[in-house]
């Protein structure tokens, strides 16, 4: 991607209080060689619109999906396993609380992955640094809302190749513009030109162009760093029962006090 298709997704990115509590540890990764954060990002958000168009088999979907990863990025196995661990996070934050657990539609996937990267201790430090970060800088206990990364329609920023005629871009392009949000059409042109398909996609990212260039003004300050919410990271779908107190302490080895 360019500099400045990074820099739209980024900015979208950091409105997420899930991405700014990743962000220390996948900072590390990026700073030793690992995968750009924004990457990681991507690649996870990418997993989330196939399981949405997968309704029936996502505890096989995931397994297909690190297969995948493993296969597009052979020489860098700690860039697969931060987006399946950002994923996993991803699935997790649909819990209401801990007390709660089994009211999280996703809780069987969230055993499909943990079971398939079990034995990878790489796995599990990447895991350790996300929760081990308990506390943000004032030393206040961090807050994540909860949050359903797989309700709504499918994703219309990660388009099927097999569906690359232009009647459909179209459509998409069309409901994009509809909702004059500039950082989803930046998000939205960064699909169209990973299709490499220019005959199909040049006039709509003219389209794309136009619309974003309307849009785009100063943004206001966003929210916080860490929004109040109705469930504590230390009390995330992840520290609960469903995986087995032996489990979670291997898995999460600096519990909050």
């Amino acid at each position: 991607m360019t500099t400045d298709e990074r820099n739209d997704l980024l900015r979208r990115y950091k409105r997420d209080p899930l991405f700014r509590q990743w962000l220390p540890t996948l900072g590390e990764l990026a700073r030793a060689g690992h995968g750009g954060e924004v990457e990681i990002w991507h690649e996870a958000e990418r997993a989330l619109c196939r399981l949405k168009r997968e309704a029936d088999w996502r505890e096989a979907e995931v397994q297909l999906i690190y297969s995948d990863l493993s296969g597009r990025y052979p020489e860098s196995p700690l860039f697969c396993l931060a987006v399946m661990a950002v994923l996993l996070t991803c699935l997790a934050d649909a819990a209401p609380s801990l007390d709660r657990v089994d009211e999280n539609p996703y809780r069987p996937i969230c055993v499909a992955i943990l079971v398939m990267l079990d034995g990878d201790w790489r796995f599990h430090a990447l895991l350790g640094g996300f929760f081990g970060r308990s506390r943000d800088n004032r030393g206040e206990r961090v807050v994540l809302p909860v949050t359903d990364y797989l309700t709504g329609p499918v994703d219309e920023l990660v388009v099927d190749e097999a569906e690359t005629s232009y009647g459909i871009l179209e459509r998409l392009v069309d409901n994009a513009l509809e909702r004059d949000d500039a950082d989803r059409l930046s998000a939205l042109k960064l699909r169209l030109y990973e299709l490499d398909r220019p005959a199909l996609t040049t006039p709509l990212i003219e389209r794309v162009n136009k619309r974003i260039a309307a849009l785009r003004a100063p943004r206001p300050t966003t929210q916080n760093i860490f929004n109040d919410g109705a469930s504590q990271i230390n009390q995330s779908t992840l520290r609960n029962p469903m995986f087995g107190t032996a489990g979670v302490e291997r898995i999460l080895p600096n519990k909050a006090k």
